[in-house]
């Protein structure tokens, strides 16, 4: 579909090597130790619910936001066949 992840983790480099290692092998895990890029796009952290909520932007090829989703719990992530949907539509 011609698209690349870009994960970003707002921790140390250490953790995201530790994250990459772990979970995705196949794409590197960018780190933003000083949490800028978070508060940029309005990501949520409720201590209550586990941190950082997730958050998910489409972004297409001239750096246009065409889809945001925030997750309400560390679980609430969009299923791949939305995620396919979205993509198949830009």
């Amino acid at each position: 579909m011609d698209t690349y992840l870009y994960p970003i983790l707002a921790d140390s480099e250490e953790n995201a090597k530790k994250l990459e290692e772990k979970y995705a092998r196949k794409y590197p895990v960018f780190y933003d130790p000083s949490k800028k890029v978070p508060k940029m796009l309005n990501q949520e952290i409720k201590l209550l619910k586990g941190g950082r909520m997730p958050g998910l932007l489409v972004v297409d090829k001239a750096g246009i936001i065409q889809h945001a989703y925030y997750g309400d719990s560390m679980s609430d992530i969009p299923e791949n066949e939305i995620l396919f949907e979205i993509l198949e539509k830009i």
